[in-house]
């Protein structure tokens, strides 16, 4: 647990620090820019400041893994993000939040929490000065985010918030989020107030004049002069119903609207310059920050540019259809619908037809997928792409115009044959630089190992299982094993075989247990943690590399009939098992089962599935690098462990459930009869 230590950047009299933006400038203009970490966990703090390093590299970039030691680092850097990890809640963030914002205004916090909605994170581009990332994250979102947040500036402030604007419904939507319970008190020259937060909702708001929402509302816009933190009594008044993010995300627009504009945000910019006369370009993407990342990126390269973006699949094509552009931008995975469905209604369009397309996804699989079915997308952008990358891509498919105009005998539609070799980089970023980036601008193409076909086998039973060892600490995962010659090193030779029995492990959370009437478990849904997994041999050895799951297509009887995996770089420690399981909701199922538990918000129970799979193939580049292990499922029988070391109980998966993007979303099992 982080302790709260920001008290070093408190003054002696428990007051912040009077230090002026220029005198801040002035003493760090020698320091070089920096990103500071503070993440409490030794193996994520390496796997996320690795990430921050590929994705800033102009930056230096420091973990931090509690506040005392960010204050510390803070003083050898000029910081001009702070990433914030608070799940676990850390305790001590309000003081520490309140003396980075004055120590250091001009700086961004990007916050890590569990729990952050598609509309919580749309509204940090509008109001406050938290930016906010939902855990588990996707590498390549939480890579735009960063690149987007630390992009040189032009001199002008654009939507993006500081922590100069930092203020009461900051701090409030922070305690809500690390689910505490608390009581804050606010002592400032326009009055005095308490807010009560209970289990991470505000339940109670009070000043001198009122009570309710409307206190919480006065409060709003005072200055922070003097808070203090208290726990809540057993006993305390409550005046506030109303969920946290219904409650404050309007006080926080209402805030922001009542603000002086001193500069106009990038929106604002845009409609306020004469009319442009360049190449119109369309960005279609869900993710704000990545709009905003591409549309300043894309104006300075070159300010002629006709830029429009859209948050969603149908707004990209009315826009498209109304005001065809020359090039369109579009990410595969919509909160709306996918690239493949855009890309086939703008083909069946006349008017939209031509249009060459340029794919962005985090999903290699789906990427190059769309590529080679859908004539019109020219190029593919893997997420997270670096500036130069994408302005590249884009002058490359503005230079070669529309798509040639259909014959009267034929029309525009899906590609039939395979598409020629695609530019896009590796799904780990291996290329021919072997660092992640192209060499002489081009990435090479994957290809499958000639492997003969897999010999007949029978069913592997339970006893056959070895029991799955616990996971190391992260101090002794050796560094990933990324290339044939580097995991035969490990011992691993007949991972290479195809037909090998595989055990994939991966963490999942119990968010629904059915029990039976004598209260044994009927049913479970399961719902992965993280993205990643760890895999052995059968006969018990591990490879030496981190994988993150890929794609997964699903058999006729919805289980898992072949599944992706991607080795990472760095191996990443599954997360530690968890038997406690609090009951958020209690419901009788007469038709099904007798009672139905589902998890509360703040704690589920944890378990590590362990399941076997064949080895159908390995995709390699042409540097003979692992870049995709293609496994098969094996029988329906998983086992499942909720303590280190234990060899686990056998369940069987009842079906398998998946995201639009098809990846793993949740899977429902059963105990397998004795």
């Amino acid at each position: 647990m982080l302790v709260g230590c920001a008290t070093h950047f408190l003054s002696s009299s428990g007051t912040l620090p009077d230090v002026s933006e220029s005198q801040s400038i002035e003493s760090e203009e020698n320091l070089p820019r920096g990103i500071l970490l503070i993440e409490e966990y030794h193996a994520l703090g390496v796997a996320i400041s690795s990430a921050l390093r590929k994705f800033a590299p102009l930056h230096v970039v420091k973990v931090a893994h509690d506040f005392a030691e960010a204050e510390k680092f803070a003083a050898t850097l000029r910081p001009e993000l702070f990433v914030l990890d608070i799940d676990p809640p850390p305790g001590g963030e309000i003081d520490f939040l309140r003396a980075i914002s004055a120590r250091y205004p001009g700086a961004r916090l990007l916050l890590i929490a569990p729990g952050v909605s598609a509309q919580l994170r749309g509204e940090q581009e509008t109001a406050g000065a938290i930016h906010l990332f939902e855990k588990p994250f996707d590498l390549a979102e939480f890579g735009v985010a960063v690149q987007s947040l630390v992009r040189p500036r032009n001199g002008a402030s654009t939507s993006r918030r500081t922590l100069r604007r930092l203020n009461l419904l900051d701090l409030a939507e922070v305690k809500c989020l690390t689910l505490g319970s608390t009581v804050l008190r606010l002592d400032s020259a326009a009055g005095s107030g308490v807010i009560h937060f209970q289990k991470g909702e505000i339940v109670h708001a009070a000043t001198e004049t009122g009570h309710g929402e409307e206190a919480l509302r006065e409060m709003a816009g005072w200055p922070l002069d003097r808070i203090s933190e208290t726990e809540l009594p057993a006993a305390f008044p409550r005046t506030i119903d109303a969920n946290w993010p219904e409650l404050l995300l309007p006080m926080l627009r209402e805030l922001e609207a009542g603000e002086p504009q001193t500069q106009p945000s990038a929106a604002e910019r845009l409609t306020a310059e004469p009319p442009r006369t360049g190449k119109k370009i369309l960005v279609i993407d869900d993710t704000e920050l990545l709009l905003i990342f591409v549309a300043e990126v894309l104006a300075q390269a070159d300010p002629g540019f006709r830029i429009t973006t859209a948050l969603s699949g149908g707004e990209g094509l009315r826009l498209a259809t109304s005001e065809p552009p020359d090039l369109i931008l579009l990410d595969y995975s919509l909160t709306d619908t996918t690239g493949n469905k855009i890309c086939q209604a703008l083909l069946e369009n006349e008017a939209t037809g031509r249009i060459p397309v340029l794919m962005m996804s985090g999903h290699p699989t789906e990427l190059a997928r769309t590529a080679e079915e859908y004539g019109n997308v020219v190029a593919t952008l893997p997420k997270p792409f670096l500036s130069g990358a994408l302005v590249k891509a884009v002058e490359n498919a503005l230079t070669a115009g529309p798509l040639p105009a259909p014959t009267p005998a034929t029309k525009v539609a899906p590609k039939t044959a395979p598409a020629p070799e695609s530019s896009a980089p590796l799904p780990n970023g291996h290329t021919p630089g072997g660092d992640g980036s192209a060499a002489n601008g081009e990435s090479p193409v994957s290809e499958s190992a000639d492997l003969p076909p897999p010999p007949p086998s029978p069913a592997v039973a339970p006893s056959a299982v070895p029991e799955v060892p616990a996971s190391p600490p992260a101090s002794e995962i050796p560094a990933a094993a990324t290339s044939p010659a580097a995991a035969r090193s490990t011992g691993a030779t007949d991972l290479f075989a195809r037909g090998t029995t595989i055990f994939v492990t991966i963490p999942f959370d119990v968010v629904t247990l059915n029990l039976t009437a004598t209260l044994r478990t009927a049913s479970a849904r399961l719902e992965p943690i993280s993205r990643f997994a760890a895999i052995e041999m059968a006969d018990g050895i591990r490879f030496d590399a981190g994988f993150q799951l890929g794609a997964v297509e699903l058999a006729r009887d919805r289980t898992i009939h072949s599944l992706r995996l991607v080795p990472t770089r760095q191996p990443v420690p599954l997360p530690a098992a968890a038997s406690s399981f609090a009951i958020g909701r209690i419901q009788i199922e007469p038709s099904q089962h007798n009672l139905e538990l589902k998890a509360a918000p703040e704690r589920s129970m944890r378990v590590q599935l362990t399941a076997p799979f064949r080895l159908n193939a390995i995709e390699l580049s042409n540097q003979f690098e692992v870049c995709t292990i293609l496994l098969e499922g094996h029988g329906r029988e998983v086992w499942l462990r909720n303590r280190p070391g234990e060899s686990g109980t056998t369940f069987t998966i009842e079906e398998v459930e998946l995201d639009p993007a098809g990846e793993l979303r949740a899977l429902f099992v059963r105990p397998t009869l004795a």
